[in-house]
């Protein structure tokens, strides 16, 4: 009897595990970056920033290996360094990708060469997107800026002084449920003829 609730415990923990959100850090010392006019490096070897950025195809990027089968949501919280000017009222285009899909996008305004820490914050859903385990993050600056209009860097850290982080989610499906359920239900009927 005891075995059997170890195995029904076990398979329950299994679906857990594979189904649980994973938190990373991004950009991090680890995360490689490309700039069109200021070359490519690892952040870490960078004092923690990108270098600058302003031309369209400048991207940052790092791949990380969590377990999920698949993933459907990606939330931010990424520390970007906005030293846009010159063209009041602009806005520069940045966009997500996972293993190359188009996930979300978001807007650096012109703030007149503020020179600002900004915190991006915000969660992006997509179809499935089914990668094994392995996950390439990568956000590529969509357009170029005038000549003179400035700059953006990516930072490992947010304005409040932590990580800059990316949350990979995989949502547990119905079928997930269904299937606990099915196996709670069976543990109970066995364990109803034992005690007879």
């Amino acid at each position: 009897m005891r075995r059997s609730f170890l195995m029904v415990a076990f398979c329950l923990l299994a679906v857990g595990v594979v189904y649980a959100d994973v938190t990373v850090n991004f950009p991090s010392n680890n995360t490689f970056y490309c700039s069109a006019t200021n070359g490519c490096g690892f952040m870490g070897a960078n004092g923690g920033l990108s270098a600058p950025m302003w031309t369209a195809g400048d991207f940052v990027t790092e791949t990380f290996f969590t377990g999920q089968p698949y993933v459907s949501d990606l939330t931010a919280n990424w520390g970007v360094v906005d030293n846009y000017g010159g063209s009041a009222g602009a806005l520069y285009e940045n966009d997500v990708f996972i293993n190359g899909v188009f996930v979300g996008a978001f807007l650096l305004p012109d703030c007149n060469y503020c020179g600002t820490l900004f915190t991006i914050l915000g969660t992006a859903n997509f179809p499935q997107i089914v990668g094994g385990g392995t996950y390439n993050l990568s956000i590529v600056l969509a357009q170029t800026a005038a000549p003179g209009d400035g700059s953006e860097w990516f930072s490992v850290l947010t304005t409040n002084g932590g990580a800059s982080t990316a949350a990979f989610s995989t949502p547990e499906p119905s079928s997930m449920v269904l299937l606990g359920s099915g196996v709670l239900g069976f543990a109970g009927l066995l364990r109803r003829r034992l005690l007879r």
